[in-house]
């Protein structure tokens, strides 16, 4: 009995030693894993606020900082929290680990911002899952996208976005974005990302004499995005809007492929999303 409870002890005494360690290191491992892994979207370091040990060995992680890279410049961003759901231990087990966030947003935005889940896995094929949601979000908070041609806009956005990859498979993107009723004012200059593809037709004449406005905001009744990656090396994209005013119900489909398998960080960059470094 004694030399049963001499080793529970030791075993004990390991597994508290092994926790310690891994939550004296957690910032740094985070901090460094966000420093290699972000494909070069991000602006300098991501900055940690306070961290609190959780019930179960989990962590709270509160006071997020960084700043995105795009075409435009660094765009400042915050999150308010981010939540281990599983134990962090799963991580020297090679076992993913769940996290929740909350309050995703750029720097100085009064919305409640993106939240959702993500899911990290490090073991010999790295696994990274995100499911985030968008209740709370308006149009102005996407302004950095395109500055010029988002200047004034308006209107409420909600929508899901799903990303996944696994080791060195092409990744898994699904976006559905929807800006409901009673919709929001767009730059009409706004309208000339989507000429190139639209068939010759009364409708492209349309789109054609509403970008030329230039800088004039037009009101949009409702709107809707669907973007997906049927492969590696191509993006399909599903666009609705109606504009009453110009008697414009637009409906664009369409699919932009590139010459390698990173669809998903060539065309962000194409689009001035961010400016990555492959």
């Amino acid at each position: 009995m004694r030399r049963f409870l001499i080793v529970t002890i030791l075993i004990l005494a390991v597994l508290a030693s092994a926790f310690i360690l891994l939550w004296r290191s957690l910032p740094d491992l985070a901090e460094k894993w966000i420093a290699e892994n972000h494909y070069g979207v991000l602006e300098g370091p991501v900055e940690l606020g306070a961290i609190r040990p959780e019930p179960g060995a989990k962590v709270r992680i509160e006071g997020i900082r960084g700043a995105l890279r795009t075409r435009q410049g660094a765009v400042p961003f915050t999150m308010d929290s981010v939540v281990s759901v599983d134990p962090v231990t799963f991580f020297l087990q090679g076992k993913p680990v769940r996290f929740s966030f909350g309050g995703l947003k750029p720097e100085g935005s009064v919305s409640s911002g993106v939240c959702g889940e993500f899911l990290l896995r490090f073991a010999t094929r790295f696994r990274f899952e995100l499911t985030a949601r968008m209740d709370g979000l308006s149009i102005e908070d996407l302004r950095w996208l395109d500055p010029a041609s988002l200047e004034g806009a308006s209107g409420a956005v909600r929508g899901t976005i799903r990303y996944a990859q696994e080791g060195d498979d092409p990744p898994v993107f699904e976006m559905r974005l929807d800006a409901p009723e009673p919709g929001g004012l767009l730059q009409a200059k706004f309208f000339d990302l989507f000429l190139p593809y639209l068939p010759a037709s009364a409708q492209k004449k349309i789109v054609q004499k509403l970008a030329g406005k230039g800088e004039r905001l037009v009101q949009f009744r409702q709107a809707d995005l669907a973007v997906s990656m049927p492969s590696g090396d191509r993006v399909k994209v599903l666009l609705h809007i109606l504009i009453l005013d110009y008697n414009l119900n637009l409906t664009l489909n369409a699919e932009i492929r590139t010459d390698s398998k990173n669809a998903f960080f060539k065309i962000a960059q194409y689009l001035g999303m961010v400016e990555v470094k492959l």
